[in-house]
């Protein structure tokens, strides 16, 4: 549908590809393909999930999360989407090539916006719905913007004052901005959308506290004198919640801006507020659904079909800081803050998953259906838990528990925890670095020493383990301040390799050989038998683990 249709279907005038180009913000969304038909209309943004087919919804955008640019199916994926009505895509490069994807949207005559890496996709979604929204509805005013949506409100600002405005946190974090196209911009506007943070300095943090303690609309100082820079605090009673900038061009001042600006922070107190309530509401309601479905089998399905989950097949992620000790010594608090990180992350990555939270846990539930589902999801959580170092500066670690129906999902959630528990072990060992790949991991990835210790752990629980030769060693050990059992278990490990074992150890090949010719008379235990030395083997290992 054209514009000229819409209008004239007596609907209300909706954007065309080229007016959303405008209106995007080339700071952040830049245009990088548009088809010969720029006038086709844009009737919102949505969220795209590449490992399913897309919803027809003709005239939509659609924010491409996970988007391989490399994948086999690439330009398939481009076709479902046109053909489902879709006229863009937003996509983000992430470093790589761009071109397959480009020539794909060329063939099939969409658009494309490249966005930057740096972005967040909530913050992106909001972009895209703020650069259709003003266009839907002439004569729309303050009270008509949907609640929360602060994009939204920047627009309405910019266009009652003709300027370019800012909504920012008190830490002077980016809240939301107009993207309407011809707005002033200088260099601190540039630097604050491009890092959603205003540059730090001493003369910011100055202009900051005066906007924060003034009961008016201020005027601060800015380095272009042909431009103008005014703000309000935005408060909630005594509470300062934000503040609202306005950049105008100093020669076309608005006389009737400081009571726009008043108007704006009174709205837009509400908006901040009822996105917290919003916020605190969602999270709570979803802690309490997912209580049951992992721990409270008889309460599962009715827990999933609260939360919408009807896959055939689901498996269940557990994360937790590492050290964990750290993370239990922290207040509620601070632990939430990891359970708030993974949460959004996991809301932009992986859209149809739901968290929980337990103890020092946080439990994605991920439904599935195929093994490139699997392998998505895989890689989305590295993405995440590397997203919640950067944020909280420690290590994350993540597991994978097996595949799971509804009424069996307990399973996975175990399976899970026992995987990170041993992730945990080999990071605090040394054997994987907290800082690479390999912290996500599930059972095919750790091996057969999960396996081993899921096997101890049940011989142990029967009385089995650790054993008589193990506990006559160790006996004979802490009497005599001697070293056999170290000895032993480091031979063993070595394949029965003295060098190698005496190499472990530190000490000369010699010391362990006169060692190991005392073991049978002192124990009674033959080395030479295979079957002795598995056993002493199984024995010492579960010892030490």
């Amino acid at each position: 549908m054209t514009a000229a249709a819409a209008t004239a279907a007596g609907a209300h005038p909706l954007p065309t590809l080229a007016d959303v180009a405008r209106s995007a913000g080339s700071e952040i969304v830049s245009l990088v393909e548009m088809p010969a038909d720029d006038q086709q209309v844009v009737a919102g943004a949505v969220l795209y999930d590449s490992t399913a087919l897309p919803a027809r919804f003709p005239g939509a955008v659609a924010l491409a999360i996970g988007l391989s640019l490399t994948g086999k199916r690439l330009r398939a994926r481009v076709r479902e989407l046109s053909d489902a009505g879709y006229v863009a895509i937003v996509y983000k490069a992430n470093g790589s090539s761009d071109k397959a994807l480009r020539a794909a949207a060329r063939e099939s005559g969409i658009a494309l916006f490249r966005a930057s890496d740096s972005v967040p996709w909530n913050q992106l979604a909001e972009i895209m719905d703020a650069a259709v929204v003003p266009h839907r509805q002439s004569g729309r005013t303050l009270v008509d913007i949907r609640p929360g949506d602060l994009f939204d409100l920047a627009n309405m600002v910019a266009a009652q004052s003709g300027g370019a405005i800012a909504i920012a946190a008190p830490d002077q974090t980016i809240l939301a901005y107009s993207t309407l196209p011809d707005q002033p911009i200088d260099e601190t506007r540039r630097s604050s959308i491009l890092r959603l943070h205003v540059p730090p300095s001493l003369e910011t943090d100055k202009d900051y506290r005066r906007v924060h303690a003034a009961a008016d609309v201020l005027q601060v100082q800015t380095a272009d004198l042909l431009l103008r820079r005014t703000a309000i605090a935005i408060r909630a009673g005594d509470s300062v919640l934000g503040s609202l900038w306005l950049l105008e061009r100093a020669e076309h001042h608005n006389e009737d801006a400081n009571r726009i600006l008043r108007e704006a922070a009174n709205v837009a107190a509400l908006h901040i507020l009822h996105k917290r309530t919003t916020y605190v509401s969602n999270l709570t309601r979803q802690i309490d659904l997912v209580q049951p479905l992992l721990f409270e089998p008889q309460r599962a399905e009715l827990a999933a079909i609260r939360l919408g989950i009807s896959a055939p097949s689901i498996r269940v992620a557990a994360l937790g800081i590492w050290p964990s000790d750290a993370m239990a010594s922290e207040t509620l608090q601070s632990r939430l803050r990891l359970f708030d990180a993974i949460r959004t992350a996991c809301a932009i990555r992986l859209p149809s998953a739901v968290c929980g939270f337990s103890d020092n846990i946080v439990y994605i539930v991920l439904p599935q259906t195929t093994g490139s589902s699997r392998q998505f999801q895989r890689s989305s959580i590295l993405k995440i838990v590397q997203n919640a170092r950067r944020l909280l500066s420690r290590p994350v670690l993540a597991a994978l528990g097996v595949a799971a129906t509804i009424d069996r999902l307990e399973e996975s959630r175990l399976n899970a925890e026992l995987v990170l528990s041993e992730l945990v072990r080999n990071v605090a060992e040394g054997r994987i670095a907290a800082d690479s790949d390999d912290i996500v991991a599930d059972d095919e990835s750790l091996g057969s020493s999960l396996h081993l210790r899921q096997m101890v752990t049940s011989l142990t629980a029967s009385g089995q383990l650790p054993g008589t030769h193990a506990l006559r060693i160790a006996e004979y050990d802490e009497a005599q301040k001697k070293s056999f059992e170290e000895t032993i278990y480091a031979y063993l490990s070595c394949s029965g390799n003295a060098v190698e074992a005496a190499k472990s150890l530190d000490v000369h090949v010699n010391t362990v050989r006169y060692r190991l010719s005392r073991v049978e008379p002192l124990f009674g235990i033959d080395l030479d038998d295979p079957e002795t030395r598995l056993l002493v083997w199984l024995q010492l290992w579960a010892r030490r683990n």
